[in-house]
Parts: structure tokens; C-alpha cells; sequence
């Protein structure tokens, strides 16, 4: 019999929270580390590099003053780059770890396992943005203003976006419960492609969706890919029998969101900000933290600190105040990945 242990990090946060009603966030307390003696990642001059996705500048400019402010004579240098550019530095060891808003790409991993010799691992230290102008958001479905529906579950949109899964699949929108007009109409389905080898604004996307969520589904025979989420939102706006993907912070008034219900029954979501922090909004996404660890080693002992930093009060006030609009984890999830930390 599996025996399932609760971090005793979490274990401590939740008998706090049901003896005092809040939960504890604990303050930054800085602790002297060092790189590790061989790290690629340190420059000639003695600077820490951290290659990242250049939507995260500006986090991370602020969490690299945070953490040289908190150890004395510690450089930092971050390297804005695409999606791929960290995960690329990662395999190599030229970063001291990953900051990107995706996981890990399908075709990189293949390269990455056998440099490391090692799975992936990262942590999660944001959500998606709900508002503002970030370049990952939680996932929305949208459709035509024409269209009566006003809800659909999680295996309904699986099955409108997907083909051959275990339920059959939704080709009109009278099975997924639709009268009147549109009723006998075929669904046209639109969306960023499927899988990050083709070209879009958002090569995790299909990771996510497609690789991650639907368990490598394959794509509905009718979807429309787009390179971008307003190409799908205008195809969507010109197309009553249409239905999108778009993500909450780029729904344009022209199209209706479609609330997300888990299961066939339960009050539908549109991705709020109390959805998406609550961790119950089912196609959330977050920003994450990939770093180079090999087989049977612990953590980078400089990457681990940073991490602790990110998961203090100051480090989610830093992602929480970005104009970008990333949204702090919760205090379940904050135990969960510093828990990890000494995994």
C-alpha cells in the first residue's frame, strides 16, 4: 500500500490556517550561498547569468535587485530572450535556470534528457494573467455573439476541439446542446496550432492544451489554425457557427465568452481572477522556473535560494505589482513548490 506524506511545510500551513483563519506568507530571510564550483552559468567576472523570457524582464529585474540587495557582492544578469532561447541555455548550462511562461518545448526535451541525463524540473511562481498586456493568460473559449449557449463543460470542449477520444466526438452543435438555427450547423473551430512546430504567437500553447492537457489529442478535422489570438477572435467575430482560443486577457467585446464548467454540473467559470487564484478554473496557466538538475544531485544551491526568494512575501509582491498583470500563486500552492525545493 502507497503511503502519501504531506510536506511538512504545507502540513505547518494548513494547521495554521484552521488555527487562525489566514495563512501565513512568510518575509525573505536571505542565506549565504554560492554557485556551485563548475556552474557554466557564472561569467568571467564572477556575474551571474540568468537567460529568460523577455516578457519576465521586468520581474526579474526587480527580484535580481531584491536578491543583490539581500547578499552582499552578488551580480546578476538577466538575458531576455523568446520562449526557447532559456530552455535552450538550460541544456548547456549557460543559465542558472529557465524563467519561461510554457513548459518545457516537446522538441528541446528530446535534446535536454540526454545532455542531463535527467527529466526536466520546475516549479511553478505565477499564474496567468487575467488583465493587462502579458503574453500568457488562462485559456478562453469563445464564440459568435449569434450563438444562445452559454456554457460548456471541460469534456465537451474536449471533444469539440479533439477527434478519437474515449467520448465521442462533438461535430454539431446540437450535441452539445444547442436548439434552434444553429442546431444542425457543423462546428468550426479555431485556434493557435496544436503543436509548438508550427509558427504562432504562443508556442507553448499547444504544448499546454494539446500535449499536456488533452493527453496528445489530436486536432478536430475542421480546426482553423491561426498565428495569433486575434486572427482566431476575428474568425470567431465572422463565423456564427464558430468557436475559439483565445486567453482571457485578449477577449475583445466583439465575441461571448463560453463559461467552463468542470464536470456537467457546477457554476461556470470565465477565468476570473478569484477563478484562477483559487486553483479551480481548469485551463489556468502559469509562468515557471525550469532548473538544470542531474541524476540523484540536489538543486543548485544559488538557484534554490533565488527560488526561496521568489516564494517570499517580497518575491510574489514583486510579481504581483508588474504592470504585465501575472497573478501571485496562492498560499496552497507557495507550500507546494517550496516543498519541493528539498524534494
Amino acid at each position: 500500500m502507497m503511503v502519501v506524506r504531506t510536506p511538512l511545510v504545507l502540513f505547518l500551513c494548513i494547521a495554521v490556517f484552521a488555527a487562525t483563519g489566514a495563512w501565513p506568507q512568510a518575509a525573505y530571510d536571505s542565506r549565504p550561498v554560492s554557485p556551485r564550483r563548475d556552474a557554466g552559468y557564472v561569467l568571467p567576472d564572477g556575474t551571474i547569468q540568468i537567460v529568460g523570457w523577455d516578457d519576465l524582464a521586468g520581474i526579474f529585474e526587480r527580484l535580481d535587485a531584491l536578491y543583490e540587495r539581500t547578499h552582499s557582492g552578488a551580480r546578476l544578469r538577466y538575458v531576455p530572450g523568446n520562449l526557447l532561447a532559456p530552455q535552450h541555455s538550460l541544456i548547456f548550462d549557460e543559465t542558472a535556470f529557465a524563467p519561461i511562461g510554457m513548459e518545457f518545448s516537446s522538441t528541446l526535451n528530446s535534446a535536454y534528457r540526454p545532455m542531463v541525463k535527467a527529466p526536466t524540473f520546475a516549479v511553478r511562481i505565477a499564474h496567468g494573467a487575467v488583465q493587462g498586456n502579458a503574453k500568457v493568460g488562462p485559456l478562453a473559449f469563445i464564440v459568435n455573439k449569434a450563438n444562445p449557449l452559454d456554457r460548456l463543460s471541460a469534456a465537451q470542449l474536449l471533444h469539440i476541439f479533439t477527434v478519437g477520444g474515449r467520448g465521442p466526438d462533438i461535430v454539431l452543435w446540437k450535441q452539445a446542446g444547442m436548439t434552434g438555427d444553429l442546431a444542425d450547423k457543423e462546428i468550426r473551430s479555431y485556434s493557435l496550432p496544436e503543436s509548438d512546430h508550427y509558427p504562432s504567437e504562443d508556442p507553448g500553447f499547444g504544448v499546454y492544451l494539446f500535449r499536456d492537457k488533452w493527453g496528445l489529442a489530436h486536432n478536430a478535422r475542421n480546426l482553423q489554425m491561426q498565428r495569433t489570438y486575434a486572427d482566431v477572435t476575428r474568425k470567431v467575430f465572422e463565423d456564427p457557427a464558430g468557436i475559439g482560443i483565445t486567453t482571457v486577457n485578449r477577449v475583445t467585446p466583439e465575441v461571448k465568452v463560453i463559461g467552463v464548467t468542470a464536470g456537467d454540473w457546477g457554476a461556470p467559470m470565465y477565468g476570473s481572477r478569484e477563478d484562477v487564484q483559487s486553483g479551480r478554473y481548469p485551463y489556468d496557466r502559469f509562468l515557471y522556473i525550469y532548473v538544470r538538475r542531474g541524476p540523484g544531485v540536489a538543486l543548485d544551491p544559488f538557484a534554490k535560494e533565488y527560488l526561496r526568494m521568489v516564494f517570499s512575501k517580497e518575491g510574489q509582491e514583486i510579481i504581483g505589482a508588474d504592470p504585465k498583470g501575472y497573478l501571485p500563486l496562492n498560499p496552497m500552492e507557495l507550500a507546494a513548490e517550496l516543498a519541493r525545493l528539498d524534494g
